[in-house]
């Protein structure tokens, strides 16, 4: 067991080293970086250039956002239609919840956080298509494999992306934090500290199942670019497929469920048991990715 977890660290250090030298993960780390801070910038720009109201502003964020989390949650009917029942008081859990986010906590970051949680799906696969892959396309993974168990090297593999990927969340989320707290102190420390941990946490466990995923299908593709169209592909897929074939027939929306999408908003929610409840299925996704990536690992013929 010592030995194993020895190995599994070696890999991940590894894993990470080479991540930081080569290409695919410097393009990894500069994209995310850029379009953490291209997205932040969208939130804050209409505030910093005076385009609008704070108090204005804050009424539409929170109409904004309650219309999200009722599409989120597969409630029926369109955004206008959706927007007229929360005005109706028809929607109040999703309005008092917009309102949570939007005027209890740091609205900014709250819109910040929001717009990164369905961008970095995307951007995830980046740091993982090269995992298994690039090491089967080259063959150096027969050099390795005798010096290593191919569970070692998986879930080393596994260890070094989330590593690196937690890191970028991290430093991103306190240069967000620094910015509102510094530059805009439209909210104290005291509030912007705390919920800044809340979100970090929150995209942590988000980013779990998207890096088992990655790592599922470098796992399955053996070329490092099929690997990566197809882990960003199945992101992109599964909300434009679920979304469209609930308007044929409601109970396939619950598609949306074969990824965090169905509940992944669920993990800024007010409720204590309801985030609970949402990092379990971030960790349980993710687990049952990445035991299917072992399965597929021990079996192949490499």
């Amino acid at each position: 067991m010592t030995t194993m977890l020895r190995q599994i660290l070696i890999h991940a250090r590894n894993s990470m080293s080479h991540s930081l030298r080569s290409g695919s993960g410097v393009v990894f780390i500069v994209l995310t970086i850029l379009a953490g801070l291209a997205l932040a910038n969208l939130a804050f720009a209409p505030i910093e250039l005076g385009f609008i109201e704070l108090e204005q502003f804050r009424d539409n964020a929170a109409q904004g956002i309650g219309v999200v989390l009722s599409l989120a949650t597969l409630q029926q009917g369109d955004p206008d239609s959706i927007v007229g029942r929360m005005e109706s008081g028809e929607l109040v859990e999703m309005t008092m919840w917009a309102r949570y986010l939007v005027l209890e906590k740091p609205m900014l970051l709250s819109i910040t956080v929001l717009l990164l949680g369905l961008v970095l799906p995307l951007l995830l696969p980046l740091g993982t298509y090269t995992a298994i892959s690039g090491d089967v396309q080259h063959r150096s993974i027969r050099y390795l494999l005798p010096r290593t168990t191919r569970s070692s090297l998986l879930l080393g593999r596994l260890l070094g992306c989330l590593l690196l990927a937690w890191m970028l969340i991290g430093a991103l989320m306190a240069a967000i934090v620094l910015y509102l707290g510094i530059v805009l102190s439209l909210d104290s420390w005291d509030e912007l500290i705390p919920w800044g941990l809340r979100c970090t946490g929150a995209l942590l466990f988000l980013s779990f199942p998207y890096v088992c995923l990655g790592i599922l299908c470098s796992t399955i593709c053996r070329v490092p670019l099929v690997a990566l169209f197809a882990s960003a592909g199945v992101a992109v897929a599964v909300p434009v497929i679920a979304f469209s074939a609930r308007a044929a027939w409601e109970p396939l929306g619950n598609l949306l469920y074969l990824l965090p999408w169905g509940y992944s908003h669920q993990l800024l929610s007010p409720d204590a048991q309801t985030v609970s409840m949402a990092m379990l299925y971030c960790l349980g996704h993710g687990l049952i990715f990445i035991s299917i990536a072992h399965h597929q690992f021990r079996k192949a013929d490499l």
